[in-house]
């Protein structure tokens, strides 16, 4: 099985390549281009926050064993993301648009804090908090909200199999 920490971290990766390649690709991007772009990482922060905010961030809030305040404050990141996102996704023909390099500049910036502050301070919270069960429960429910069977995988087997 795998645990909800685990599985949280490895989506990083792929979320933190997509956000530096729009940072870097965004002032060679036309509109249309940086909306298109924007889109597919929406896509894939969208879901990423709602399954850590359901699947994380709610148990860990609701066992007082983590401060409210830094559950919150993962929270509230969310929401300043989704907020970001939204001003790159608009249409383009509304008339009232914030700077879009800036934007991607500012959204960049709070995805890396974010995530180095979840890396760093909150999943390590969260594997002292929770007990292995728990933690492995929340994993299974990721994996099936993902659409992923890791029913037969013992991640010792991989283990054993590299030596």
């Amino acid at each position: 099985m795998m645990n909800i920490v685990t599985a949280l971290v490895g989506e990083h990766g792929p979320l933190r390549s997509q956000i530096d390649a729009l940072a870097l690709a965004a002032p060679r991007m036309s509109a249309e281009q940086l909306r298109a772009a924007a889109l597919a990482l929406s896509s894939g922060i969208d879901s990423h926050a709602t399954l850590e905010d359901e699947l994380l961030f709610a148990p860990l809030a609701a066992s007082g064993l983590v401060p409210a305040g830094e559950v919150e404050e993962m929270f509230d990141d969310h929401r300043q993301i989704e907020a970001l996102l939204g001003q790159l996704v608009a249409p383009l023909a509304e008339t009232v648009r914030a700077d879009p390099q800036q934007t991607v500049s500012r959204l960049a910036t709070l995805v890396r804090r974010h995530f180095e502050q979840e890396e760093n301070v909150l999943f390590p919270a969260a594997l002292r908090a929770l007990d292995a069960d728990e933690l492995e429960e929340l994993g299974a429910r990721w994996a099936d909200r993902r659409g992923i069977d890791v029913g037969g995988l013992e991640l010792s087997t991989f283990d054993a199999a590299r030596r």
